[in-house]
């Protein structure tokens, strides 16, 4: 009689090391999430998703991300390996890019809503759309809206539109039907009464059309080489910094940077009320700050081409 050799159930060693390579990379994750996906805009519970659309929507995804990553991307995400030594080791990409899994707030406002920051001499407006925003100093997501300024705003003589967080907004009641006497601040109808009129962000046909584009210039070693000098630039001021180099006003700030007072207060803000600067915000100031250093050392003909009238 020959000893029987033991038997392995080699399909469940093989279901278990592909589980783990999807829960690896974050696969398991990505299901569930879409699976179970719910906010204002969208409800899985509703829907009733089959697996195979569930799977179908996560290879989208993937495939979008395969399409969007470049040197900048994988540049960005090898720095934060190796030099994130402040934070665990799980906490380095994190922080640099939230996972799925981080709560994602519901908005407390809609397109139309009359709002105002929660500033001394405030600005205010209607809401025309939002959109979502990675705090890294509160480490958590928050909803941003784009905000018209009315009219009358104290803003509004140097910048038609301003973002901010909704930490930093305040619901104001909707005016009175405007009439003959009391008029309409705002020259547009409120949601209250009819929806704000849509307004396309693409220009008027026949405006712009890739294939009419005559007399270009080269992009040649050289312009390259500038574009990525230029892209790549640190150049950067944060408004604490400026503020306490240069004898300004938060209004002249909110000129130079084309923000709202309002915005502009909360990046001096502590705590909860603390809203950081975008990147374009500290290279205005970084210029800013060059151009009042070194201006007369500016020949006039190149001042000319730079701020023509």
């Amino acid at each position: 009689m020959k000893p029987l050799l033991p038997q392995f159930d080699t399909s469940h060693i093989a279901e278990t090391t592909a589980q783990q390579v999807l829960e690896e990379f974050c696969i398991t994750q990505l299901l569930s999430l879409i699976k179970h996906y719910s906010d204002i805009d969208f409800d899985a519970s509703q829907m009733h998703l089959t697996d195979a659309e569930v799977n179908a929507i996560a290879k989208l995804f993937i495939q979008e991300l395969t399409r969007s990553v470049n040197g900048k991307l994988i540049a960005g995400a090898l720095n934060a390996l190796r030099h994130g030594e402040e934070m665990e080791e799980k906490g380095k990409m994190g922080e640099n890019f939230p996972n799925l899994q981080s709560p994602i707030p519901t908005p407390r406002y809609q397109e139309g809503d009359r709002v105002q920051w929660k500033t001394a001499n405030p600005d205010w407006g209607v809401i025309l759309g939002r959109f979502y925003d990675y705090n890294h100093h509160r480490r958590q997501w928050m909803v941003c809206y784009i905000i018209q300024l009315a009219p009358n705003s104290p803003s509004a003589a140097w910048i038609a539109t301003d973002t901010a967080s909704e930490a930093d907004l305040e619901k104001i009641p909707d005016p009175v039907e405007s009439n003959e006497e009391n008029g309409n601040p705002y020259r547009y109808k409120t949601r209250s009464r009819r929806a704000i009129e849509s307004r396309s962000v693409h220009s008027l046909t026949g405006r712009y059309n890739p294939r009419q584009r005559h007399n270009l210039r080269p992009i040649n070693q050289r312009e390259k080489n500038i574009i990525d000098l230029y892209s790549y630039c640190q150049l950067g001021m944060t408004p604490k910094q400026f503020y306490s180099k240069w004898d300004v006003t938060y209004e002249q700030i909110s000129h130079i940077c084309s923000r709202s007072l309002g915005t502009v207060q909360c990046w001096f803000n502590r705590g909860k009320g603390y809203y950081p600067p975008k990147p374009v915000d500290l290279r205005h100031l970084a210029i800013m700050d060059f151009l009042l250093e070194h201006f007369e050392e500016i020949p006039q003909s190149l001042m000319n081409l730079l701020c023509s009238s």
